[in-house]
C-alpha cells in the first residue's frame, strides 16, 4: 500500500471515530447514538477495504469528515453559548457538588459505635385534612422541624394519603412548604431526562415500558462530581404489578459489609466505568496503520468528552468483555465508597457499585430479563466498577457479598397515587423493582436540607 493510500486510510478511520464521537457525545440523543454505533459495528468492522476500491469506498468518509467537523464546530459554538444559560433557564440552581467530607473514618471503631435506624419514617395524612389542599400544604410547613428530624434520623420519610401530591400541578408545593431548595437534575450535564414539569424541577423516574424489566440496582444519585442532597419521589400512577420503590440505609450497609473488604475498598477508593466505545474497526486496518489511527481516535473522543461533560474523565484502551475487540473505555475519577455525612457526622456506604457492576447487572438480567433497549446504545452505556489504586475489577465473590448485604438492607416501598418518599441522598440509596403495565413516578431534586431547622 503506497503512502497516499495509507494517508487516506488513516484519515478515513479518524473520520469514522469523529463521526461516532460527534453523534454519540455532542448530539446527546439516544437515537443518534444507536445509529452511529450500529454503523460502526456493522460494515466498518465486518468488511475491510477491497483491492482496487480504496478511493470509491473511502470517498464518502472523506465527504462525511467535512460534515462531521462542521457539525462539531457548530455544536461547540452553541454549547459554549448555552453553557451558562441552560443550567438556569428554568430558574433552577446547578446540582451541587458531591460532599465527601474528610477521609478519616475509623471503620472498626465506628462500626461498633454506630446506631442504625430500623427503616424510613411513615407519615399518613390526618383524616381532617381530606379535600383541603391548602391545609395539607400548611401541614408540611408547620411540621417542618419534625419532618427534618425524621429525615436526619431515618434517612427517608414516606408520606401516604395526601391529595396535594396526586396532582402534577400541586406536587411542587410540598417541597416549597418544606423549604427545600430545588436544583437541576444531575443528569443535566450529560443528557436530558424526560420532565413532568421542568420549570418546577419535576422529572420522570424510569417509567419507560422498554425499561420495565430492568431492575434498577441500589445507588446514590450522582453524575460526574455532582450529587443532590435530597430527593422527593412521587407516584402519579402505580404499575399494575411490581415497580416498588427500594430504599437501603447506607449506615446499615456500613455495619453489615465485611469489615476486611470494607477497609480494602475504602483505602483504595472506587472507579466506575461509564461508557465504552467499540474501536474494533482499527484492528481491521493494516498493522502499520493502526499506531497512527489510535491517537487520532483517542484525541477525537477526548475532545468530544470535554465538549459533552463538565467533569473529569479518563479514557483507557481496553478489550471488550463482549467479544474481545478493542474499545475505548470511559472511566470516572476515583470516589470514596464510604463518606462521612456532612450534617450527622455518621459514616455511610456511598455510590453505585450495586447498580453499576457489570456482573451483578448480568445476573439480574438472568432473573428479570434484559431491558428491551438492547441496541448499540446499551453497549456504549456499559458500566463496571474497579478498585481505584490498582485499576482492577472488583472481584465477583465480593460483588456477590455486596449484593446479598444490599438486598438484606433494602426495604420495598409500595407506592399508590399521591404517595411520596423524601430521602437524604447521602444517608440512603434507592432503586426500583421491575414492573408490569404502565407506571408514572416522578422526582424532584434538592440541595441538602438545612438541618439546623430540625426539631
Amino acid at each position: 500500500m503506497d503512502g497516499k493510500r495509507v494517508g487516506v486510510a488513516t484519515a478515513s478511520a479518524a473520520c469514522a471515530t469523529m463521526i461516532c464521537a460527534t453523534r454519540c457525545f455532542v448530539g446527546g440523543r439516544g437515537g443518534e447514538a444507536n445509529g452511529a454505533v450500529a454503523r460502526l459495528r456493522g460494515p466498518a468492522v465486518s468488511t475491510g477495504p477491497q483491492p482496487g476500491s480504496l478511493q470509491s469506498s473511502w470517498l464518502p468518509a472523506s465527504v462525511a469528515a467535512v460534515s462531521a467537523f462542521a457539525a462539531l464546530r457548530m455544536q461547540r459554538k452553541s454549547a459554549v453559548g448555552r453553557s451558562h444559560i441552560t443550567r438556569h433557564a428554568d430558574g433552577l440552581a446547578d446540582c451541587p457538588y458531591a460532599l465527601y467530607g474528610q477521609k478519616d473514618i475509623d471503620i472498626a471503631k465506628e462500626r461498633q459505635e454506630l446506631q442504625v435506624p430500623s427503616g424510613p419514617k411513615e407519615i399518613r395524612m390526618p383524616e381532617e385534612l381530606k379535600g383541603d389542599i391548602e391545609a395539607q400544604r400548611n401541614f408540611f410547613s408547620s411540621n417542618l422541624p419534625q419532618i427534618y428530624k425524621d429525615l436526619k434520623t431515618n434517612g427517608a420519610v414516606v408520606f401516604r394519603g395526601f391529595e396535594i401530591s396526586k396532582d402534577k400541578a400541586t406536587f411542587g408545593q410540598v417541597g416549597q412548604a418544606l423549604e427545600l431548595d430545588p436544583c437541576e437534575d444531575p443528569l443535566h450535564s450529560v443528557a436530558a431526562r424526560d420532565a413532568v414539569d421542568k420549570k418546577a424541577g419535576v422529572y420522570e423516574a424510569v417509567n419507560k415500558p422498554s425499561r420495565s424489566k430492568f431492575y434498577i440496582g441500589m445507588h446514590n444519585e450522582m453524575v460526574g462530581d455532582r450529587a443532590p442532597g435530597a430527593a422527593m419521589f412521587v407516584c402519579f400512577k402505580a404499575a399494575e404489578q411490581g415497580g416498588e420503590f427500594l430504599i437501603a440505609d447506607g449506615r446499615k450497609m456500613f455495619k453489615e459489609l465485611d469489615e476486611a473488604w470494607l477497609e480494602k475498598v475504602y483505602d483504595s477508593d472506587v472507579v466506575y466505568s461509564t461508557a465504552e466505545f467499540p474501536m474494533g474497526f482499527i484492528e481491521s486496518l493494516p498493522e502499520f496503520v493502526q499506531p497512527a489511527v489510535e491517537p487520532l481516535a483517542y484525541g477525537a473522543l477526548t475532545q468530544a468528552l470535554k465538549m459533552k461533560v463538565d467533569f473529569k474523565t479518563e479514557l483507557r484502551w481496553e478489550k471488550s468483555d463482549y467479544d474481545g475487540s478493542k474499545i475505548l473505555q470511559v472511566r470516572a475519577m476515583p470516589q470514596y465508597p464510604v463518606i462521612r455525612h456532612h450534617a450527622t457526622g455518621e459514616p455511610c456506604w456511598w455510590g453505585s457499585m450495586h447498580s453499576h457492576a457489570e456482573y451483578l447487572r448480568s445476573e439480574r438480567e438472568k432473573v428479570f430479563g434484559e431491558a428491551q433497549e438492547t441496541t448499540g446504545a446499551s453497549r456504549i452505556n456499559k458500566t463496571d466498577v474497579f478498585y481505584g489504586k490498582s485499576g482492577d475489577k472488583v472481584e465477583v465473590d465480593w460483588l456477590k457479598h455486596l449484593d446479598k448485604v444490599t438486598l438484606d438492607c433494602a426495604i420495598k416501598v409500595k407506592m399508590e397515587p399521591g404517595d411520596m418518599v423524601l430521602l437524604d441522598n447521602y444517608l440512603v440509596m434507592h432503586g426500583r423493582c421491575p414492573f408490569e403495565g404502565t407506571r408514572l413516578h416522578a422526582v424532584s431534586w434538592f440541595k441538602s436540607p438545612d438541618y439546623t431547622k430540625a426539631a
